[in-house]
């Protein structure tokens, strides 16, 4: 089953950013678990990208996928599967709610807490800075 969801989380996993970003409208905002709102294509491009050059991979496994407002805002339950680029691999639960407005995000917010991804990926970084 293909639907509008599908196709945007297939970039976000495949982490083709200039698709993704293109996905969205002008003034879109993306507020990725307790990090501060980015606001307009630049910002979501620059914090999503920001994220993406330091992990090895990710990939959405969804579990419910509601839609509401004429299907407008969907609501996804994922189990999202991370791997750091030193290969320890790791899975969160996760709801994201996205909202479109004439076919484009408009916002997305992402519910999801990554404390354990970032100790590993800081515990990387220390080890090859030794």
């Amino acid at each position: 089953m293909s639907d509008w969801v599908t196709d945007y989380f297939a970039d976000v996993d495949a982490m083709r950013l200039d698709a993704y970003v293109a996905r969205h409208t002008e003034d879109a905002v993306v507020v990725f678990g307790n990090n501060p709102p980015a606001v307009g294509k630049t910002a979501i491009g620059e914090a999503i990208g920001g994220f993406w050059s330091i992990i090895g991979g990710l990939r959405h496994e969804r579990i419910h996928l509601w839609f509401v407002d004429d299907g407008d805002t969907a609501v996804l339950e994922a189990l999202v599967h991370y791997q750091t680029k030193g290969g320890h691999e790791f899975a969160f639960p996760a709801v994201s709610i996205l909202d479109r407005k004439d076919g484009l995000v408009s916002s997305l917010r992402i519910h999801i807490d990554l404390g354990p991804l970032f100790a590993q990926i800081e515990q990387e970084s220390t080890v090859e800075a030794v």
